[in-house]
């Protein structure tokens, strides 16, 4: 027997909660498209009115409105299709943007509204004496009438709006528990299979964070671990940020506005299960597999594959299988906004609304720009070995197939470990990231089920395929191993400390600016060939230089690891200086002598007295900078070098 307490509690034990659920569930889903369309007789099919056209207006607004099936959602209206069932998977398709409606609107309306005109049957030529006298034509609503109908003042206000609409039940950004139906107050419409968050069970006892893959399936819950156990994923890591990724579905919700990551699968080569995984994850999402979207054929065309996605009612963007560079604005645009703004397929509209879109990306030797390594998770698959000899514990299809049949189960689940997370007082324990709420959330979820290090290979993954990086990298190695010294400044103390070091210390005697940079960037690959100008040149080095400033690296010399970083300060004349701020290197290495001890080379050869840095100042035909007592140059403040940071 339970008390009172433990039955008004979340779970199955709660059967009067449950059936209440259920009641509203089926009376809202038997209010969409039940009974027949309304019949109009004032509209004619060229798409005149007859009498009252305001009058036929409104009553096409009024049956529009109270229809339980047409909602706004952003600046678009939507159209639920499919809707007609309890437990149906409802699709949201679009009928309007921005008060344009789309081709495929008269159409969908049909289901709720249809005309009707009588014709006299004629008695002379073209007669059909089968037929009575008057003949009823019946047709859909006209465009043109259509048009006046969701574009007449305070129609769009007027409909009731559903921020999200989902195919499952979620979680709104309190952590309220919504079931099927429309939300009001919350904006949150749920179609789809209704059901309550599992209560997660604990195999054993947690000791510390999970060592290996088997340690990290032992604490998922059944369903979840049977869907990813067959993957080669690189390492513990990549299966929690997995399960992380699969916990935005149910939490969409509340993440919007902070904003959430893409989805980035890596691969040390095909056939290894990025595909399957990602679609995995739109299954539980939209319950159907994605259609991948190619991004080779321009900004316009990209936007036209999402915006068809849009209208379709999906909600997962799929970059499937990338090779090369992947540098898409309307992607780093859109993927991480807290609105998603994509002109409309063949509709000179954008489509403007809350981005509750999951953005996954497969790639075995893409080159993302640095913006985009930003903007997603990383989720690495491993495979030693021939791909053709990879086998999951079920087949590909037959792993989706399961995906799609347990998917209620699968986000019980997922729901289960957020409400454990909730009633054991949501102990704080978030990922570092550049979504504060998200990172909180779900790492505190993931943390408190027994999955700490949610995201701690991020770093590493931009580390090792940012183009900037490895360019730095280039860059470091080839000053390090030049008898020039010039460009390099070996620090003393810790390497995160080096720039700001670098602009109190006493100016350069011999300060490297941006041009005589110009000829390592050139071998390094920074420098483009199009760059054919001097100006051009030092144009590239400034953007470059300034990008990179305080971002360190790590050098691999003669079996030694080099710390090293870009440090910068202001000289004269709003003029600046860069050097290499490096840590760890020995002193045989790099100080142009190819041995020998330490004697300072690679610090005088960036610093020198005030004396000498006036002497340079004079050569340049410029005034000496006068020092003050604590050392400063006079006009060389440190909030001027962070004008470049």
């Amino acid at each position: 027997m339970v008390s009172f307490a433990e039955f008004n509690s979340r779970g199955s034990h709660n059967w009067i909660h449950v059936d209440l659920r259920r009641s509203r569930a089926a009376i809202s889903m038997l209010g969409r498209g039940r009974s027949r369309p309304l019949m109009l007789s004032q509209v004619t099919a060229s798409g005149q009115f007859i009498g009252d056209a305001t009058e036929t207006l409104q009553r096409i607004m009024d049956a529009l409105r109270d229809s339980d099936r047409v909602f706004r959602q952003g600046n678009v209206v939507v159209f639920l299709s499919d809707a007609s069932q309890a437990g149906s998977t409802s699709v949201p398709t679009t009928i309007a943007i921005d008060g344009e409606i789309t081709k495929t609107a008269t159409a969908m309306v049909r289901n709720l509204i249809m005309c009707r005109e009588r014709k006299a049957n004629p008695t002379g030529k073209g007669a059909r004496p089968d037929q009575p006298v008057e003949i009823e034509l019946q047709f859909a609503v006209p465009p043109g009438v259509l048009q006046q109908a969701v574009s007449f003042d305070g129609f769009f206000n007027a409909l009731p709006e559903a921020r999200y609409i989902v195919n499952h039940p979620v979680f709104d950004a309190d952590f309220q528990w919504l079931g099927i139906g429309y939300h009001a107050v919350q904006r949150i419409l749920v179609c789809g299979e209704d059901f309550e968050p599992s209560e997660p069970e604990r195999h054993g006892t947690w000791e510390g964070p999970p060592q290996s893959i088997p340690d990290v399936l032992n604490r998922l819950p059944p369903q979840l671990r049977q869907c990813v156990e067959g993957f080669h994923w690189a390492s513990p890591i990549d299966l929690i940020n997995f399960v992380g990724a699969a916990l935005m579905i149910p939490l969409m919700p509340m993440l919007v506005d902070d904003g959430h990551p893409g989805v980035m699968f890596w691969g040390n080569q095909p056939a290894i299960g990025k595909t399957v995984a990602a679609q995995i994850l739109a299954i539980l999402k939209d319950n159907a597999l994605a259609s991948p979207t190619a991004i080779d054929g321009g900004a316009r065309e990209v936007e036209n594959q999402i915006a068809s996605e849009l209208n379709d009612g999906r909600t997962v963007v799929f970059i499937d299988n990338h090779k090369g560079t992947l540098d898409v604005p309307i992607l780093e645009a859109n993927m991480t906004a807290k609105e998603v703004a994509i002109r409309g397929f063949k509709v000179q509209r954008k489509i403007r609304r809350p981005n509750d879109l999951l953005w996954p990306i497969t790639t075995n030797e893409g080159m993302p720009s640095d913006d985009m390594l930003s903007r997603c998770m990383h989720i690495r698959l491993r495979y030693e070995g021939d791909p053709e000899t990879h086998r999951y514990h079920l087949s590909e299809s037959e792993l989706l197939g399961y995906a799609r049949e347990h998917r209620s189960e699968i986000l019980a689940e997922l729901a289960g470990m957020v409400t454990g997370w909730l009633d054991a007082g949501r102990p704080s324990a978030p990922a570092n990231c550049r979504f504060r709420r998200f990172g909180h959330v779900v790492g505190s979820v993931l943390t408190f089920n027994g999955l700490p290090g949610f995201l701690t290979n991020s770093r590493e993954e931009v580390r090792e395929h940012s183009t900037k990086h490895q360019q730095l990298i280039a860059l470091a190695e080839r000053l390090i191993d030049s008898p020039d010294q010039q460009f390099v400044w070996r620090s003393d103390g810790h390497l995160s400390d080096a720039d700001e070091t670098f602009k109190r210390r006493g100016p350069p005697a011999n300060p490297m600016e941006q041009k005589d940079w110009v000829p390592y960037l050139i071998a390094s690959g920074v420098i483009p060939s199009s760059a054919d100008t001097p100006q051009k040149q030092k144009a590239a080095a400034t953007q470059y230089l300034s990008g990179v400033v305080k971002l360190p690296v790590e050098v691999e010399i003669d079996d030694q690891t080099v710390h090293a970083m870009i440090v910068s300060r202001t000289i004269r004349s709003r003029r600046t200086a860069y050097a290499l701020a490096i840590c760890g290197l020995p002193a045989s290495i790099g100080d142009g002598s190819g041995g020998g001890e330490d004697d300072g080379a690679g610090v005088a050869a960036c610093y020198a007295t005030p004396e000498a840095m006036s002497t340079v100042a004079a050569a340049d035909g410029e005034p000496p900078l006068a020092e003050s007592s604590d050392g400063y140059v006079a006009g060389q403040g440190d909030d001027e070098g962070d004008l470049w940071v």
